[in-house]
């Protein structure tokens, strides 16, 4: 893939460009795996009534000149079998899902098929991956990242 440098704007500006062409990139690459894990998993379903291994669950980053928030939809995770690692600035993402069943009531229709959440994300070079904290609420990881002081 070739990219053209316009010499005429500053580094900064340029930087800001190939960032924002990266996050493209990278948002089309994690659209196209959340929905070929969709049609996959329905095609399972339907044709096989076979669970996939695992869900490409969606993200949402919100940040300010402090902090990255990144929000990680988790519908019905356990909040004990999360699990957070990451290697250079990759955030691995591990999650189990938990059954409603009990004694009394057993599944006998399910749309959710698979048993757990994987998700890769890459992260800016400013995150301060070591300090993260994160809380889990009603199906939604909040994962929050200082930034490095600029």
């Amino acid at each position: 893939m070739n990219h053209e440098l316009n010499l005429e704007h500053s580094e900064k500006n340029n930087r800001k460009r190939v960032i924002f062409s990266n996050l493209k990139v990278e948002l089309f690459i994690n659209q196209a795996k959340t929905l070929w894990n969709h049609l996959l998993h329905d095609a399972t379903a339907i044709l096989k009534q076979q669970p996939l291994s695992h869900t490409h669950p969606r993200v949402d980053v919100l940040e300010n000149k402090s902090i990255y928030d990144i929000r990680i939809d988790l519908p019905g995770a356990d909040a004990n079998s999360i699990e957070l690692t990451h290697s250079g600035k990759i955030l691995h993402l591990k999650a189990k899902r938990k059954t409603n069943e009990s004694a009394e009531l057993k599944l006998s229709y399910c749309e959710h098929q698979t048993e757990s959440f994987e998700r890769d994300i890459r992260l800016s070079d400013d995150a301060m991956i070591d300090e993260k904290s994160a809380t889990f609420s009603e199906g939604v990881l909040s994962i929050r990242i200082p930034k490095k002081a600029a």
